[in-house]
């Protein structure tokens, strides 16, 4: 009886302890060591103090730290380490554990205020951003060039983390899902996600072939390049007391296929041993009654039993075209085969009709320098190729079908200067979005931004770049030697940005360019490859918008043979001969333009010309007056946006638009009117007043979010108003003969922007012409015909890694570029189903 109540006395307090084990398992310990210690190198804490208070929550009597809780302090404080020490006890010094480089965090007893989820973006800690409700935390991995990032899904009063789109189980990894909206919750948060450890995969070898294999790098680390193998169920992160830096799944996946291909390997072993088959040795003929050592060539006296099959294009040189393709197909059998193709898969891409209509003519090529491939066929090639080099070399190893070889894709695309990374991620988010057929249409966007004169090491599989030098192609690089007579390598002072718009407002950076300041030759070679890049993966591109600066005027001249408004600004598409494509003007960097001409526009000293129309000055002391007058007499302010850096604007604030618009608008031409009622003789304000109701119809239009569906819209008949108003100016001003040319140009704001104005007005109306006959179920939004979009791309690779003042190097801005691409990717991904044609 003794023996068996020991043991039922022993099995309950085995049963006791698993379940106080469960029960402490479930408590988030590593939350609650992110709010109660923190490192610092000169601080210490006792274990005992830690157990007391880790012990009062439990409620559970807590006599050691654990394996597992001990890894989470040191993934917490890395520079702790566990020592030991003496305190006085009674008069004799006693012995203790206790914890170095970690000390008490100061709790914060004062109420902190409550975000709304809508502020939260306003209170974010660096390097987190805000994406479209959640929380995205870049990490120090790059997975096949592109940065993993965190994602935090906020709710009321809960959080989730979310890694490649798969779900983490917080409280497996000890952390409190619970969230309350303030700002030390919000820091908490971030900083606790920012240690979580994500999985990198099992290393492999460059060359071995496993499934799901990608290849990892460190963004502090250039030299960490390894390809691994990852799991298709993989966990994303790992434990905190793991020694390895993968997770158990994808430890278990790649073990369970190298087990596989040893079992595989040793079948096919065992399937090709001749050894039981044949006979012994001692029955064999002697050596000396065998022939002689010429007559047991196995190729001629053993009826060819070694067969070595023919390569079938070396077979072709020594045919003819009529044994290679008896039956030769004129463009009559051609069309039917379309025709037949067509019906019998009604829903083929039309990359599958070109490829399978081009078999029939490259069968009877003789020789493969013959053949002249389509461009959309290569593209389609380049997607596959893009996707698994293997599969593809595969399939050209299969001799099914007559492809283009790898050395073609290559110099095809070498021909381009834009990043293959960026259009396939770009081709990829177009598709997940399902955009319709007008959304793969649009234009291209280019601005330049500043970047740091500095060069940046890299080393890429046993290889050393530099980034930071001038880098504009190949022929960008021959023009420079020519000009210069030499041989030199400078760096780069600006980043030129190409950015593709669609009319369904897709958004996506194509590529950048380091340059020293683009000039209009390197131009003329980065932007027509860019289109004819641009085209191999589907994207057409009907329009190009630039600013009016000296270098994009003299990129658009080259491209006419006379004066682009002859041509009404539409020229030959280089890249694509069939097309014609449309040189369009930024409307926002226009009215910032006429802004500063109104600007300098005055009497005294800082002034440079004195505007003039039908006789009356338009100067901006009007605008001051008027301002003046509707603060002092009028209780309600007409213009409540205008400040005094509206009226004194600084270098910075002429940047903005929001500065030069509320200038400008229809806000302005009505305090304008009620300014010119209020005095006796306000005549001479009528030109001021005329230009305003212009500027404000531009405005009006060009900020309009309602789409422009059909030609005969009302909007297109005040934009050429306002053209006929433009033209009729400059035609005034230039019948004054008797003034001299500088003083004719001193009555118009500039001959320039003017030009850019009339380029604008007439090029706009013909891209909606040119759309709506093209899609006629589709629209042209005119608020998205401007080059916002890629301003707030620049300001967003500033804020990213520095301020809005420091301007970043050239490789600091790659990185932006792709870490916002990520974002973008995953805002294109919720918003999938959104894309309104308005």
């Amino acid at each position: 009886m003794t023996k068996a109540k020991e043991k039922l006395k022993q099995q309950k307090s085995w049963k006791s302890m698993l379940r106080r084990r469960k029960e402490i398992s479930k408590f988030p310990c590593f939350s609650w060591l992110m709010n109660t210690v923190q490192e610092d190198p000169t601080g210490f804490i006792k274990s005992k103090d830690l157990l007391a208070k880790l012990s009062a929550l439990c409620n559970f009597t807590i006599t050691r730290l654990g394996t597992r809780r001990y890894a989470m302090l040191k993934n917490l404080c890395p520079r702790v380490r566990c020592s030991n020490c003496y305190e006085a006890n009674s008069g004799r010094p006693t012995r203790t554990t206790c914890y170095r480089g970690i000390t008490w965090r100061k709790c914060m007893h004062k109420e902190l205020k409550t975000l709304e989820l809508e502020d939260i973006r306003n209170h974010l800690p660096p390097p987190a951003v805000y994406l479209s409700n959640t929380v995205a935390v870049p990490s120090d991995v790059v997975c096949n060039g592109n940065i993993v990032m965190k994602q935090i899904l906020l709710c009321d009063d809960k959080w989730k983390l979310q890694i490649r789109g798969v779900d983490i189980d917080l409280e497996s990894l000890g952390i409190d899902p619970t969230f309350t909206p303030d700002q030390q919750c919000l820091n908490m948060v971030i900083e606790t996600v920012q240690k979580v450890r994500l999985c990198m995969g099992v290393s492999v070898d460059e060359d071995q072939s496993v499934p799901f294999k990608e290849f990892i790098t460190m963004t502090e680390d250039a030299n960490s390049e390894n390809y691994v193998s990852r799991a298709k169920c993989c966990l994303q992160v790992v434990g905190w007391y793991s020694c390895g830096a993968a997770c158990q799944q994808c430890h278990k996946a790649y073990k369970d296929y190298m087990e596989a291909e040893l079992d595989q390997d040793t079948s096919t072993e065992e399937e090709a041993d001749p050894v039981e088959d044949q006979d012994p040795v001692e029955d064999q003929d002697p050596v000396e009654d065998q022939d002689p050592v010429e007559d047991q060539d196995p190729v001629e006296n053993q009826d060819n039993s070694i067969q070595v099959e023919a390569d079938p294009v070396v077979d072709q040189y020594n045919m003819t075209a009529e044994e290679i393709d008896p039956v030769l197909l004129d463009s009559e059998d051609k069309a039917e085969l379309i025709l037949v193709f067509d019906k019998a898969f009604p829903n083929a891409l039309a990359e599958r009709e070109l490829l399978l209509a081009s078999q029939t003519e490259f069968n009877r090529e003789q020789y493969p320098c013959g053949r002249r491939w389509d461009s959309k066929v290569i593209g389609a090639c380049i997607k596959l190729w893009e996707e698994s080099p293997q599969s593809y070399r595969a399939l050209i190893d299969s001799n099914k079908f007559i492809l283009p070889s790898k050395k073609t894709l290559t110099c095809k695309w070498n021909n381009y200067g834009s990043e293959k990374q960026m259009l396939h991620c770009m081709y990829q988010v177009a598709v997940d979005a399902k955009l319709p057929a007008c959304g793969w249409a649009g234009g291209i966007i280019h601005d330049e931004i500043a970047v740091n004169q500095e060069l940046t090491f890299k080393l890429s599989r046993a290889e050393t770049q530099l980034t930071g030098w001038i880098e504009t192609g190949m022929e960008g690089f021959h023009i420079c030697i020519l000009n210069q007579g030499s041989v030199s390598q400078k760096l780069c002072s600006h980043a030129l940005q190409v950015s593709f718009l669609g009319y369904t407002g897709f958004r996506f950076p194509v590529c950048q360019f380091p340059t020293g300041g683009v000039s209009a030759s390197e131009l003329h070679t980065i932007l027509w490859n860019v289109i004819a890049a641009l085209n191999l993966w589907g994207f057409q591109v009907d329009f190009i918008l630039q600013n009016g600066n000296k270098e994009n005027h003299s990129f658009i001249q080259s491209c006419f043979n006379k004066s682009g408004k002859e041509s009404r600004y539409c020229s030959t598409n280089l890249a694509i001969p069939s097309t014609t494509i449309i040189h369009s003007q930024d409307f926002s960097h226009i009215m910032k333009r006429l802004r500063n001409a109104v600007l300098c526009s005055g009497h005294g000293k800082g002034f440079k010309r004195v505007i003039m129309k039908n006789g009356k000055e338009i100067v901006w002391k009007h605008w001051e007056v008027a301002v003046k007058w509707d603060r002092d007499v009028n209780d309600g302010v007409l213009c409540e946006n205008i400040t005094d850096a509206h009226l004194t604007p600084t270098k910075a604030d002429k940047k903005i638009n929001n500065v030069a618009e509320d200038m400008l608008n229809k806000d302005m031409l009505l305090l304008m009117e009620s300014y010119q009622c209020s005095l006796g003789d306000g005549s001479y304000l009528n030109s001021t007043i005329d230009f305003l109701k212009q500027t404000s119809t531009m405005i009006e239009v060009f900020r309009d979010e309602l789409g422009i569906a059909k030609i005969t819209d009302i909007r297109l008949l005040k934009l050429r108003k306002v053209l006929m108003w433009v033209q009729q100016w400059q035609r005034h001003v230039i019948s004054e003969k008797s003034l001299e040319t500088g003083k004719q140009c001193g009555m118009l704001p500039v001959w320039k922007c003017l030009d850019d104005v009339e380029c604008l007005l007439i090029t706009f109306n013909d891209i909606c012409v040119k759309h709506v006959n093209q899609f006629p179920d589709s629209m042209v939004v005119p608020s998205r015909f401007n080059s916002d979009g890629i301003e707030d791309h620049f300001r967003k690779a500033k804020t990213l890694y520095s301020g809005r003042t420091v301007k970043p190097n050239y490789d600091t801005y790659n990185k932006t570029v792709i870490q916002n691409c990520i974002g973008w990717e995953q805002y294109q991904k919720l918003k999938a189903q959104k894309f309104d044609l308005a």
